[in-house]
């Protein structure tokens, strides 16, 4: 099915809260435009029991997810025998308990039947294939209603039957070059306070990662490695060498012959879990021709598949 065929012209509504008001206001105006312009309001369920629905998932945890998008949903376990989506755009941004407490320009809100909760998931990520084209977002801010639906029903995006790598990765927001010296490296791992960061070239070339692993391990004898116990060890600083050589190193100096933890975007959400679960991944790096596209760590599941059902 064509996301445009669920997303109902009629539910595309721009202007989210021009006037002002709270998150329940804002819901109970969405909600409006819903009942108003789709069957919903032929399924015999009141708006106020939607509304304290979708209000109950926002008070127990926001569906604000951060960089500008929202997902307020409701899972009708009652009488309810369609689905239905509306897409709010907000082109000044509004307050909606983001947890990067940022503005959300861009709502998606779903009122879907308890037995076919996975449509959340599965429309969800056809949405953000479209939201994640270049330059789209921009496009869409400026746009009418018309205009919008026309753009995603030219998109030709499909609710499919998978959750792809694609449609859950991150921007990776740091890397590391080459060229760089150790005491660069730790700086970057320690700004981003992360454990590893990927190593790019020119194009987003993909050259592995360098992890804190690997500072800790330069230049230790190749025996340390394999001891059982250095109880023995009484007087060796570990990291005499890199205080004296890390401005000099560079991260081409440094051996990482390992096998990178790396998935193409076509991966299915349980090629994900099995990658992460078996080989005891924190983190993938999404890469499609040698190119860094994005990244999934642990966090990215809880938060956008178990937390926003």
């Amino acid at each position: 099915m064509k996301l445009s065929i669920l997303l109902q012209r009629e539910a595309i509504v721009t202007g989210i809260n021009e006037t002002g008001g709270d998150k329940r206001s804002i819901v109970a105006g969405m909600l409006d435009t819903l009942f108003a312009n789709t069957g919903l309001k032929d399924e015999g369920i009141e708006k106020s029991v939607l509304l304290d629905a979708i209000m109950f998932r926002e008070e127990e945890l926001t569906t604000a997810i951060g960089e500008g998008f929202a997902f307020p949903h409701a899972r009708i376990n009652e009488t309810l025998k369609g689905s239905y989506m509306l897409f709010g755009v907000s082109p000044g941004g509004v307050a909606f308990g983001s947890l990067d407490r940022k503005p959300v320009n861009f709502f998606l809100m779903s009122i879907v039947p308890g037995a076919n909760s996975d449509m959340l998931l599965k429309s969800r990520a056809a949405f953000m294939r479209v939201m994640n084209i270049p330059g789209i977002r921009e496009k869409i801010l400026s746009m009418g209603t018309g205009e919008i639906w026309e753009l995603l029903d030219k998109s030709g995006i499909r609710i499919t039957g998978d959750i792809l790598a694609r449609d859950i990765m991150s921007p990776q927001l740091g890397i590391v070059r080459q060229d760089m010296s150790l005491r660069d490296v730790a700086i970057a791992l320690h700004f981003y306070h992360t454990d590893s960061l990927p190593v790019v070239e020119d194009g987003n070339k993909f050259m592995g990662d360098i992890s804190c692993y690997d500072l800790f391990t330069y230049e230790l004898p190749n025996f340390f490695l394999s001891l059982k116990t250095i109880s023995f060890v009484k007087h060796m600083n570990p990291f005499e060498r890199y205080f004296n050589m890390d401005n000099r190193i560079r991260v081409s100096e440094i051996k990482r012959d390992r096998e990178f933890p790396v998935i193409a975007p076509d991966a299915t959400l349980m090629e994900i879990i099995f990658q992460m679960t078996t080989y005891n991944r924190h983190h993938l790096y999404v890469v499609e021709d040698g190119k860094l596209l994005g990244m999934i760590d642990r966090f990215a599941i809880v938060d956008k598949i178990l937390l926003t059902t």
